[in-house]
This record gives C-alpha cells, sequence and structure tokens, in this order.
C-alpha cells in the first residue's frame, strides 16, 4: 500500500449524541476540530441515533405490510419483522426513506453557519446498502422478494442527494450484513460469499450516477454497542474489501475505506497477528484506509500501540475512527472515545 503524505485525520461514522442537532455537530467539527476532519457529519441526532428503526416503525403502518415480530431494538433478538401482506406488492413508492431530504436540511445548515459543503470539506450522507435493508427488516428471503423495490428506493435517494450537492457530498455506504456473512463464513469459504455479497452491494454503486463520491463502511453490528459477530483477525474484512475495491464500478469514486477493527463494547486487539491480513490490502493510491479502533474501554497508551501495528501492517498511514457510530454510547463513552481519536492524529 503506498505511503500517504498528508496527516492522519478523523473520521465520524455518522451518529454524535453528544448534540442535540446537526448545527451544533457541525460547529463543533468546523471549529475545534476544523484540521482534523475532511468530512463533516450532522450527527444523525435525535431519532436518527436509532440508524434505520423509524424507517421500520413507519413502514410497519403501511397498509402492505404486517408485522411478524415487533420488538423494541434493544438488542439482535428484540428486532421488528416484517412481511409484505398476501396479494399486495412493495414498490420504491412504498418506502419511506428521508436521506435526500436530510441532506437538503443539513447542506443548508452549514450554508447558514457560514461554513458551506466544498468538494475539499463536503457534507457526508450515510445511505445503508439496500441488502442490509431487506436483511434487516424482512429475514433472510428479503434480499429476493423486496430487493427491488429497495434498490430503486435507495437508487432515487442517491440521484436526489447527488443532484442536491454534487461534488459537495460524500455518501457513506453502510453494510453491516455482507461484513458480517462474510464474517461468519467458513474460512475456505470466505472469498465466495465475500464475491456473492459485493456482487449486491457493486448493484447498488453502479446505479449511482457517474461521479458520485461514495465512501465504504463495513460494520460488524453495534446494536446495545455489542458487535453481532467477533473477529479472531483482519482477514474477512480483507476479503470483502478486496473484492469492493477491485471490482468498483468506473466513474463513482471511491473516497475510503473504513475497517471496523474492534467490535461493539470489545476494544482492539493487542495482538500484531490480528492485523497482519491488512499487508494483503490494495487501495487506490490516495485512498485513506480509515481504522475502526478508537475505543472508550482502552488507555490512550495501549490505542497508541494498537494504531502503530495497524499502520506496519497496512504499509501506510490511516485515518482514525470509531468501529461504527456514536449513537450506541451515552454521552461520557462518546466524548471518551472521541478523545482517543484525537489523541491518536499524533
Amino acid at each position: 500500500m503506498e505511503q500517504r503524505v498528508r496527516g492522519r485525520r478523523m473520521h465520524f461514522v455518522g451518529t454524535m449524541p453528544q448534540f442535540a442537532s446537526a448545527a451544533e455537530a457541525f460547529t463543533w467539527q468546523t471549529g475545534q476540530l476544523a484540521d482534523a476532519v475532511e468530512r463533516l457529519s450532522g450527527g444523525e441526532t435525535g431519532a436518527r441515533l436509532a440508524w434505520f428503526v423509524p424507517l421500520v416503525k413507519e413502514l410497519m403502518r403501511s397498509p402492505k405490510i404486517r408485522a411478524r415480530r415487533t420488538g423494541d431494538w434493544t438488542g439482535y433478538d428484540d428486532v421488528d419483522r416484517l412481511a409484505v401482506r398476501r396479494g399486495q406488492a412493495l414498490t420504491a413508492e412504498d418506502i419511506p426513506l428521508r436521506w435526500a431530504r436530510w441532506a437538503g436540511e443539513e447542506l443548508a445548515v452549514l450554508e447558514a453557519l457560514g461554513t458551506p459543503a466544498t468538494r475539499q470539506r463536503p457534507l457526508q450522507v450515510g445511505l445503508p446498502a439496500f441488502l442490509d435493508l431487506c436483511l434487516f427488516i424482512f429475514g433472510p428471503t428479503g434480499p429476493v422478494r423486496q430487493g427491488r423495490a429497495f434498490l430503486d428506493a435507495v437508487t432515487a435517494q442517491t440521484e436526489q442527494v447527488v443532484a442536491l450537492g454534487g461534488e459537495r457530498v460524500v455518501l457513506q455506504l453502510e453494510t453491516p450484513a455482507a461484513a458480517i456473512a462474510v464474517a461468519s463464513a467458513p474460512p475456505p469459504l470466505r472469498r465466495t460469499v465475500a464475491e456473492a455479497v459485493g456482487r449486491l452491494l457493486l448493484r447498488q454503486v453502479r446505479r449511482a450516477p457517474r461521479g458520485t463520491r461514495i465512501g465504504l463502511h463495513l460494520c460488524l453490528g453495534d446494536m446495545g454497542h455489542k458487535a453481532r459477530v467477533g473477529l479472531k483477525s483482519a482477514a474477512p474484512l480483507v476479503t470483502l474489501a478486496d473484492v469492493l475495491v477491485r471490482k468498483w464500478p468506473e466513474g463513482r469514486t471511491l473516497e475510503y475505506v473504513h475497517l471496523p477493527l474492534c467490535a461493539g463494547e470489545q476494544p482492539p486487539s493487542t495482538e500484531p497477528a490480528f492485523y497482519r491480513p491488512l499487508r494483503h490490502l490494495g487501495l487506490p493510491p490516495g485512498t485513506p484506509l480509515i481504522a475502526g479502533i478508537a475505543h472508550e474501554n482502552q488507555s490512550e497508551r495501549t490505542q497508541r500501540e494498537v494504531r502503530d501495528m495497524v499502520e506496519r501492517a497496512a504499509g501506510t498511514q490511516v485515518d482514525i475512527a470509531t468501529a461504527c457510530g456514536l449513537g450506541r454510547r451515552d454521552r461520557s463513552q462518546a466524548e471518551t472515545a472521541v478523545g482517543r481519536m484525537r489523541a491518536l492524529l499524533t
């Protein structure tokens, strides 16, 4: 991997429970963190801290939908599971996605603050993969039965966001489902599974307008601040990222690759062998590797040692992030995690 010359940067995956509004989150990033952040996140505050759970609750009220199971989303076994009623067919228009509206509102907030989004410091907009939406809402058959509707809906949102912001916006493609599938597969089958889920993810990328800027956020889940699956090494993440990078569609810019190198409430490994597979990850020149290693449950000294292990294995300087958004932490935990991020820049 080619050595980068610029300094490390912080990357916020999305949610920020420290703030009550996007304006507060932007003011903090463009003020205290102005030299440390390249992409601005509105913090996905309020109900959006729960990722797409509000979408599920709203979709549940559709006359086309019935609830097979209801839940409060406190853990992986406490979720809603929906089904389309017999004789009904779900279309993109039935899926109440709001990402384009939120992107427009956040672009306007940045303008009002006097710190408009630019190509050099764009607004980052999180967009879950259609694969994840289908799986988590409808279960294992969701991608087969409802995939087209969700792909059409996500594509429409992507087109609207790009029309609003152009190069002033970076879309963050978020996919726990793909990373969990590869990490859960037996080692001999990992590449096969990665190729299968990679094809689905790249369908979404290919349908984005040419020129769209997209970052990858691979995820192991963080519901209740617990990962869905743990890792014995970074190998599954490297396998999936390698598939996606090698087959990345022409005309869509890969802005960064974020890897969750710790899991939920568990801090990152202190074993160098865990990170050695990173040597096999070949990113396009100039594409940042973002290491999801910042964690509130590990000392600053140990965190620096982990960062150095990652950089030695990857052969490049990395940017710093947590494994997932801060929204599954309380405010104190979130602030501690941010403190770790800042410390790891130097």
